[in-house]
């Protein structure tokens, strides 16, 4: 009896585990490009630490998942854990041994080889027919490509279910879906196809790799699931043919490609002084829009505040606010691109606009008078506020010099003036001096000491002939 206890005691001993193993398993040995693998790492217990693992074999995780199962054998429970990892290899490799803490203890996995399979295209007159074409092989930079994705199979055969199709990537490329699947059938198959837009973010010979459909077995209809990315079981695979593309660089250091016309519109060409002329610019057509840059306006005496240009695939546009103390020209403004149709660079223009400001009724200038800008931060709208504040007090003070030059001078007045200017020394203080009299012909002298002010300008002023414009004047002071 004795010895039988003994037997049956190492018997139990021996058909328990001493310890709970681990192991690590693959969704698939071998793979075609674009597929993705799963590594799963497998715990028998429920007190388990899984590596934490950001590359395998030098590719990145792209997900992680997490499980746990139990079962009941002969009244004694298993608990199961385990842990996966995604990833997306390019070719052939092996899978490192990792290490899990498994009720206290370190366990070693067995390392895992996987294999990479080149995709083989799908023959004339096979069953399933995956092929992929552009409308186009070269283009250029900033130009935009269709690539059809066409998926045939033979009408004789019964109906499958879903087709899981990978999506199209490649380096310096960027695709966009069109909405929409085109079916057509031919004598032999039924046809499907479905198209992406290409865009080039960069030039030279650039690579598209073979596409993959995934078609699966349930007798459904083949229209209902078609290019459905969800997943399903893999039945079967059918590859598409590779492409490569060349993208050539713009002549000319251009960086806009395209068929545009471009327009600028005011709101108003007469204003009081201190009020805002609204500006907007448009361009349309079609091309890279969203590689135009924002222009820049200047005109002298004027305060300009514009908006960020906003842009679409139909059309791009940007809006001013300008305010000026006197009579100003908007300029011409100018787009230069390489013109898709004539293949050569072409240079599209604004009209110059005049706008004619009314000095005898300033208004007060008020934020709505001016288009507001989009998306400005906190600084901006100060700069904003300060630059209206300057424009108001530019109006005040021509408009109260207005006022003082009202009244009419006496000759004595007028012979003390022309002292002065023979006087004056410096360009400062004889622009001092011209400024409040308002002549038309004194304008161009007035300039030129502008210029000579501000802008380091060398022009000669001839006193002289400032005195006779004077002299010769019914009102010296411009009355």
């Amino acid at each position: 009896m004795m010895i039988k206890k003994i037997f049956g005691s190492l018997f139990l001993l021996l058909s328990t585990p001493i310890f709970a193993l681990s192991s690590a398993s693959v969704n698939q040995t071998w793979f075609y490009p674009g597929e993705d693998i799963v590594l799963t790492l497998n715990a028998d217990s429920d007190k388990v630490v899984f590596p934490a693992i950001s590359h395998i074999a030098g590719y990145p995780v792209l997900g992680t998942s997490n499980a746990q199962s139990m079962s009941i054998v002969n009244t004694r429970r298993t608990i199961q854990n385990s842990k996966s990892y995604t990833f997306k290899p390019l070719k052939s490799l092996q899978i490192p041994a990792y290490t899990l803490i498994v009720d206290g203890v370190k366990q070693t996995t067995q390392a895992i080889k996987i294999t990479y399979k080149k995709p083989t295209k799908a023959k004339a007159g096979s069953d399933y027919i995956l092929e992929i074409k552009t409308d186009k092989t070269t283009f250029f930079l900033g130009d935009t490509a269709t690539l059809n994705i066409t998926f045939k199979a033979k009408k004789s055969l019964p109906r499958i279910s879903q087709i899981m199709l990978s999506t199209p990537e490649a380096e310096g490329l960027s695709f966009t879906e069109n909405k929409g699947v085109s079916r057509i059938a031919d004598e032999n198959y039924n046809v499907q196809t479905l198209s992406y837009r290409i865009n080039a973010n960069n030039f030279g010979a650039l690579y598209i790799p073979s596409l993959v459909a995934t078609i699966g077995n349930q007798n459904r209809d083949i229209f209902s699931g078609f290019f459905d990315r969800g997943q399903n079981r893999q039945q079967k695979k059918i590859f598409s043919n590779a492409l490569t593309l060349t993208v050539n660089p713009l002549p000319d250091d251009l960086r806009i490609f395209g068929d545009f016309s471009i327009k600028a519109t005011v709101d108003k060409t007469q204003v009081k002084q201190g009020e805002a002329v609204n500006l907007t610019v448009n361009i349309v057509g079609e091309g890279n829009f969203d590689d135009i840059e924002d222009f820049k306006i200047e005109i002298d005496n004027a305060t300009i505040y514009s908006d960020d240009a906003v842009s679409s695939y139909k059309g791009w546009q940007q809006k001013f606010a300008i305010v000026g103390g006197q009579n100003f020209i908007i300029p011409s403004l100018k787009l230069d691109y390489f013109d898709k149709k004539t293949q050569t660079k072409k240079t599209i223009r604004t009209q110059v606009i005049n706008i004619q400001v009314d000095k005898t009724n300033p208004i007060i200038t008020t934020t709505e008078t001016v288009a507001k800008p989009d998306n400005k931060t906190p600084l901006d709208n100060k700069l904003k506020y300060y630059y209206l504040l300057f424009g108001l007090i530019i109006g005040a003070l021509i408009s109260f010099l207005g006022i003082k030059l009202n009244s009419k001078p006496t000759p004595e007045k007028n012979q003390d003036l022309i002292k002065q200017i023979k006087s004056s020394k410096g360009d400062k203080a004889l622009f001092d001096l011209l400024l409040p009299l308002n002549l038309n012909a004194l304008e161009s002298i007035l300039q030129q000491l502008e210029a000579n002010l501000y802008k380091s300008g060398t022009h000669k002023i001839n006193k002289k002939a400032v005195i006779n414009v004077i002299q010769s004047s019914h009102d010296p002071l411009g009355e």
